[in-house]
């Protein structure tokens, strides 16, 4: 979702190492970082973190994300949670272009991506969704709408 005070998406850039594959809005935003021989594992602490809410949901059918970043939280939802279906919405299409790099599913019956902004998703959907994951991020931080 881009800012206000910045309406154009950032372009994101890709950066691997022997071991892992990172997405980066600049050298010191850290967007997304993937290990090479576990693409799905989710690598950064808050992505764990964010997986909690399977302690209060621990089947859902439904998943809306808001963010796709570099698909680690749907890459393990789609691995993990095989009888969920997903929605993810990604404001920013250079991230969304980047998802083969990072093994993002492609759409089908269980998972898709939608180019749109998150908040008007949330706002207008008539989806029921099980869990809601916030992950959306501008230059500044969350996004106000957000």
């Amino acid at each position: 979702m881009p800012d206000a005070a910045d309406p154009a998406p950032p372009r994101p850039f890709v950066r691997e190492t022997l071991d892992e594959r990172s997405m980066y809005f600049s050298i010191s935003e850290t967007q997304s970082r993937m290990r090479l021989a576990q693409p799905d594992a989710l690598v950064l602490e808050y992505t764990r973190t964010m997986m909690a809410f399977l302690i209060f949901v621990p089947q859902p059918a439904h998943i809306a994300m808001i963010g796709l970043g570099g698909g680690s939280l749907a890459k393990f939802c789609h691995r993990h949670l095989p009888s969920a279906r997903m929605t993810v919405v990604e404001t920013n299409p250079h991230v969304i272009a980047l998802r083969g790099d990072f093994g993002v599913p492609p759409d089908g019956p269980r998972f898709r991506v939608l180019t749109g902004d998150g908040a008007e998703f949330v706002r207008d959907t008539d989806e029921r969704v099980d869990v809601l994951l916030v992950d959306g991020f501008g230059r500044h931080g969350p996004p106000p709408a957000l």
